[in-house]
């Protein structure tokens, strides 16, 4: 009777596989969230792992099993994939960081709901602004241009052989910058808008101290915040479609 015979080299050529991808899907915005089973996220990742082997084996270095080079290896690993994820995570937090601006500007500061990504609790905008931000992620196919890089980075970029630079470091630092940049030009239109609102309502209350300002002013900044936010919210596909678009550019760059 003859016995299953395992090839050590395809063996760790499989794991090198794993390896990458497992470490940057469980660092994806939309891949990290609580409500997805972590059994369902496993199998997802060995099912990709075995239906990718066969096509990119050639170009994949066998992983090394020994303690002092696998060490390496995953810190290597381990440090792409930050990168990796943390450009996608400023895109996502942008959105969700200009729902907080619209969101404390409209009132509904006190108003807080768990964020089925991470299980914290933001504002009911913020949550609807990233939810929004990943529906145009899916449109344009994104997850399909992030696994297009993925496999096209175990060709670009061998297993083991990232690293660091100061001239990387950079870039990531300029592009979490943007973070800040883009939330304010989302939540700018908005905001000024509710300024305005509240200016008026102070010159009201100053000329006019019969008037009960406090109850009149949270359904007239809600209705207006709300009124603003579906009419500039027709410009955030374009503005989320360029954002994706930079991010691809230096996810690319990233893979080379």
């Amino acid at each position: 009777m003859s016995g299953i015979y395992i090839n050590p080299t395809e063996l760790a050529i499989f794991f090198s596989v794993l390896l990458r991808l497992s470490v940057i899907f469980f660092m994806l915005p939309m891949f990290v969230t609580s409500g997805l089973p972590d059994n369902i996220k496993v199998l997802t990742i060995l099912a990709l792992s075995l239906m990718l082997l066969p096509f990119i084996r050639e170009s994949v270095q066998p992983l090394p099993l020994d303690p002092a080079p696998l060490s390496v290896v995953i810190v290597g690993e381990v440090i792409f994939a930050v990168i990796f994820s943390l450009a996608m995570a400023f895109i996502i937090a942008a959105f969700q960081l200009a729902g907080e601006l619209v969101s404390f500007e409209m009132g509904f500061g006190f108003s807080q709901v768990a964020d089925p990504q991470s299980g914290a609790e933001f504002s009911v905008i913020s949550v609807w602004a990233q939810l929004v931000a990943l529906m145009i992620f899916f449109a344009m196919n994104g997850h399909m241009i992030i696994l297009k890089l993925i496999v096209e980075s175990f060709k670009t970029v061998p297993i083991g052989s990232f690293s660091l630079d100061s001239a990387l470091f950079s870039k990531v630092i300029i592009l979490s910058g943007l973070l800040f940049v883009l939330a304010l030009k989302l939540a700018a239109p908005v905001m000024s808008v509710l300024i305005l609102v509240q200016l008026g309502l102070g010159l009201m209350s100053k000329f006019a101290p019969q008037v009960n300002i406090l109850a009149t002013s949270w359904p007239l900044t809600i209705g207006i915040g709300i009124l603003f936010l579906g009419i500039t919210s027709v410009v955030w596909a374009d503005v989320a479609g360029k954002s994706f678009a930079e991010l691809f550019h230096f996810l690319q760059n990233l893979s080379r």
